[in-house]
């Protein structure tokens, strides 16, 4: 009974003592997380990017139907000469992982989404813990992660279904273990951070900014120059070279694999090269900075926050002697290797805003070498009231901003949204939030009605025009077959897919109705669901026609 009770006073400490750590922290993301996601913590796919989530919920599904881990499928049957749906991208064990969950659960999108928080909180907590731990303060901690967590970019895409923010959360778990490495020296601090930035590469190898950045340090104390006044952030062994360049062969061992298995199936859903510039189209170059301006630039931060970077980044430069060569060179490589790679996919920009989120690792390299400087030479300015108030009153700001904005990045097709103030990004936001309800949801609702009123089994297959995506028609209404992606404008092209086992044609837009090469497939309507015809396929549609 003493025991019982001693061990109840443990507990009891234990809790009171995190809260009055992290107390200001907990609240803080439990606020935000509220009022961000409960207006679609249990929504599908929404706003732009149909395509590339439907993608990453396709192959969750495929899991949850039992596919092999190392060998993920997708909806579309593209592969083995249009008769499989296998491809390979990006490391999918959080795909699996959610299959297996929908094994126990059923396909569920507020599962997934959860699941997402739980990483996102992990990572949002590693980054306040590694700031406590720098700022020996609390306050500055909690309200510099919440800064962070007012990023639209990463409030939106950390319960999206795409794999860029959860990796981006990784990096910042990974950094914490190791700035406890750089602290004690501690060989599983090392091992355990060297872990997470191998998920977090595996996942999205754009995320390792951060992690190069650690592994030039590493080279230039190896070569006898000391990154933290008079002393080395690492202890200059054998296992630390050994270990980062694991997490190097590691991912490139995961992609080359991934690259044989896409060729052994013919078919890649992404692609995994740069995309610059230059590529452009003249087109697409005449509209390159309006789209940025306009578009993708209001998704990842506030305008107030991105100056800010903008400012603190500049001023870091001049801090040569001031700071620890570490955090000097934080500031430079980090921005270097964000640039770097904004040249190198600077082609996706204007137009695909999550292509942003390594560069939230910006928000790091550039605040906390500052905000270090501050704590040391000026400490009542960096305690002082003034000083907290400035700084509550900023987050307060940006989270109005990120609430509007996450808002219209999820569902809004009214109202005004003065914080975030470009009408034209309102506008964008508001109409496509409209499409995706009215138009896309329609193969979502269509579901049931498919399988009770039409009588499709879960083995059919269905061609789905005019969807040029690969999965986005495919996953919502539940079905593997084909799209328009190839461009099937041939009654032969037809005929082929109906002797891949293609039993339906589902039609969605009346215009395809008229065309010459689809007269011979639409003879035997079946239903009609909110203007999605659908119509039987049987083998020799075309040639019976002809004779």
């Amino acid at each position: 009974m003493l025991k019982h009770v001693t061990n109840l006073n443990n507990k009891n400490t234990f809790i009171r003592g995190l809260l009055k750590r992290d107390g200001i922290f907990l609240l803080l993301f439990l606020v935000f997380a509220s009022v961000y996601y409960i207006p679609f913590i249990s929504s599908g796919p929404l706003n732009v990017h149909l395509w590339r989530q439907a993608d990453c919920l396709s192959i969750t599904d495929q899991y949850a139907k039992g596919a092999s881990f190392f060998s993920p499928e997708m909806n579309i049957l593209l592969a083995d000469h249009n008769t499989t749906g296998k491809s390979a991208g990006e490391f999918p064990v959080l795909y699996y992982i959610v299959g297996q969950i929908w094994k126990i659960t059923g396909q569920s999108f507020l599962v997934y989404r959860l699941f997402y928080l739980l990483i996102l909180f992990a990572g949002l907590y590693a980054f306040f813990r590694s700031l406590h731990i720098l700022l020996k303060d609390k306050i500055w901690a909690s309200v510099l992660t919440g800064l962070l967590f007012t990023s639209p970019l990463l409030v939106s895409y950390g319960l999206s279904f795409l794999t860029d923010i959860p990796a981006f959360a990784l990096v910042l778990i990974a950094l914490y273990f190791f700035l406890r490495y750089a602290i004690n020296h501690h060989n599983k601090h090392l091992y355990v951070s060297l872990v997470f930035f191998t998920l977090a590469g595996l996942i999205k190898t754009s995320s390792l900014i951060a992690f190069l950045f650690l592994f030039g340090i590493l080279a230039l104390e190896t070569l006898g120059v000391p990154t933290l006044h008079k002393r080395k952030v690492f202890s200059i062994s054998v296992r630390e070279w050994i270990g980062f360049t694991l997490v190097v062969l590691s991912v490139l061992a995961w992609y080359i694999y991934a690259a044989y298995y896409n060729h052994q199936h013919g078919f890649k859903y992404t692609f995994n090269n740069i995309w610059p510039y230059w590529m452009l189209s003249s087109g697409d170059r005449a509209s390159y900075l309006s789209g940025i301006r306009t578009f993708t630039s209001h998704v990842f931060f506030s305008r107030s926050l991105i100056f800010l970077l903008l400012y603190l980044g500049i001023i870091n430069l001049f801090m040569v002697k001031r700071i620890p060569l570490f955090a000097y060179l934080a500031n430079i490589v980090i921005i270097l290797g964000s640039v770097t790679y904004f040249i190198l996919w600077s082609a996706a920009m204007p137009n695909h805003d999550y292509y942003f989120s390594p560069l939230l690792i910006l928000f790091a390299g550039i605040i906390i070498p500052f905000v270090y400087y501050v704590s040391r030479q000026f400490p009542s300015v960096f305690r002082g009231r003034i000083m907290r108030i400035m700084l509550w009153t900023f987050l307060l700001l940006n989270f109005l901003y990120c609430t509007e904005a996450v808002r219209l990045k999820t569902k809004s097709e009214h109202g005004a949204f003065p914080m975030v103030g470009s009408q034209e990004f309102v506008n964008l936001m508001r109409w496509t939030n409209s499409d995706v309800r009215t138009n896309w949801y329609r193969f979502y609702r269509m579901r049931s009605y498919l399988k009770n009123d039409i009588g499709m089994r879960e083995e059919d297959k269905i061609i789905s025009l005019p969807d040029v995506s690969f999965n986005v028609s495919l996953f919502l209404s539940g079905y593997d077959g084909w799209t328009d992606f190839k461009k099937y404008h041939t009654p032969e092209a037809i005929e082929r897919l109906i002797q891949k086992g293609a039993n339906y044609l589902l039609i969605s837009n009346d215009d395809l109705l008229n065309k010459k090469y689809l007269q011979p497939f639409i003879r035997d309507s079946v239903g009609d669901f909110e203007g999605i015809r659908i119509y039987r396929l049987h083998m020799g549609m075309f040639s019976m026609q002809k004779d």
